[in-house]
């Protein structure tokens, strides 16, 4: 969660292009890159070298010296990104970018591999979703194939889209592009959505959201899946992260078609528990009465404070036009929400993360049951991207950097995943839905 300075901006132009603007880090070698020199792998995006062409020779000068190591500034966004961030942004908007995700734009199909497609999806409320289709090799069409098993991936708080961390408010996390690939790798068939709001989920003017609409968006995504040719309607399991396991949670107790879920860096408390707990730890306690009198009042039918009416700090936690949305998500009870699911079930979190830790993924696997189980990616943020303890100093908290905007303010860099983490999940998911 949130309590970091700003990390320093990474390189602006990229290493191979010097003319073009950078969007992201290679994950290993940390080498700035343009969008055409990003190679997407399981576990990040990578520069042509590190991605199999042969070791750079920045990566190759930096080892012989013994001194290459993942950039200090690269942990420091990593694990500045989490649900007060998220939450400061107000849960999303009306609108959001049309720019497509990279995997929209770039994604090319060898003869014989995987495939995505752009599609679309009808929401709730006739909300059209832009959303990607990826299907393994010999799945769609093939004669003879049989279908395979399905995942739908659910975003998290803020304006996330079908790849995870929305550009252009950062440089991309892109954690649901990898995880999709891995699930594609393995022989499933994935659909992530960009969330309502944002990317090519626009809203119309003036519309709030409301929990019961992601809901009924994540429904519509699994029908979808469920009625396409190459997946096994018996077979499909949701991914959740963030606010999308609270949103797996509700769906997974009423719809049967569910086969199993995982759970990523899910709350399994109340949410203004978590974020009480976050604003003591990053040094706005005082802040912790104004935030909890807010959502009584919120929880007992009052209406939201005008802004003007609010401490500073509180403002973007509490936007004018999300009243509904609020007291919604923070009439939420996790528990009460697992306690209801019928279906194999693997909780994840990052061990480096802050607020959504072992209370959390211990109250959740005690209320799912016997047929769910844990995974710690120890050195892992709340993205599944390993992070590197902060240099002194850096622990301070500062509500105006990007620490407080889950991407909306400066660069979010992902440096590598936790690939125990990432393959824990596929393993769980190829054993639920084989």
């Amino acid at each position: 969660m949130g309590g970091l300075r700003a990390p320093a901006a990474p390189a602006t132009t990229c290493r191979n292009h010097r003319r073009r603007d950078a969007v992201g880090i290679c994950a290993a070698c940390a080498t700035a890159l343009c969008r055409d020199c990003m190679n997407p792998t399981p576990v990040g995006f990578k520069c042509t070298a590190c991605a199999g062409g042969g070791v750079s020779g920045t990566t190759r000068d930096a080892r012989a010296a013994g001194g290459w190591r993942r950039p200090a500034a690269i942990a420091a966004a990593v694990a500045a990104v989490g649900l007060v961030a998220v939450l400061a942004f107000g849960g999303g908007s009306g609108g959001g970018s049309e720019e497509p995700s990279l995997a929209e734009r770039d994604a090319t199909a060898a003869p014989g591999g995987p495939v995505e497609r752009r599609v679309q999806i009808d929401g709730a409320g006739d909300v059209s979703l832009g959303a990607t289709l990826a299907v393994p090799a010999g799945a769609p069409g093939s004669a003879g194939a049989s279908p395979v098993a399905g995942v739908v991936i659910i975003p998290g708080f803020g304006p996330t889209n079908r790849d995870g961390l929305a550009p252009p408010a950062g440089l991309p996390d892109p954690l649901y592009a990898d995880l999709s690939r891995n699930f594609v790798e393995a022989g499933m068939a994935t659909l992530r959505y960009d969330k309502r709001g944002t990317g090519q989920s626009t809203l119309p003017p003036e519309e709030p959201l409301a929990f019961d609409d992601m809901v009924a968006d994540a429904a519509a995504a699994v029908g979808f899946l469920a009625e396409r040719t190459e997946v096994d309607p018996e077979r499909i399991a949701v991914v959740g992260h963030e606010e999308g396991g609270l949103v797996a949670l509700d769906l997974a107790a009423d719809d049967p078609r569910v086969a199993s879920l995982v759970l990523v860096s899910v709350p399994g408390r109340p949410l203004v528990e978590v974020l009480t707990d976050d604003f003591n730890a990053s040094g706005h306690g005082e802040e912790v009465p104004g935030l909890q009198g807010v959502v009584s009042g919120l929880l007992a039918g009052a209406p939201l404070p005008e802004p003007s009416q609010l401490p500073p700090f509180l403002r973007n936690f509490f936007p004018a036009t999300q009243e509904d949305y609020l007291r919604d998500i923070f009439s939420l009870d996790p528990v009460a929400l697992a306690a209801e699911v019928d279906a194999p079930a693997l909780v994840v979190r990052g061990g480096a993360a802050t607020g959504v830790g072992a209370p959390d993924a211990d109250a959740l696997v005690a209320a799912l049951g016997p047929g769910s189980e844990v995974v710690v990616a120890s050195d892992a943020g709340p993205t599944l991207s390993i992070v590197d303890p902060l240099a002194p100093g850096q622990g301070a908290s500062d509500p105006t950097s990007a620490a407080h905007d889950h991407g909306a303010g400066g660069p979010t860099v992902v440096a590598q995943r936790a690939e125990e983490a990432m393959a824990g999940i596929t393993r769980f998911l190829t054993a639920t839905v084989p």
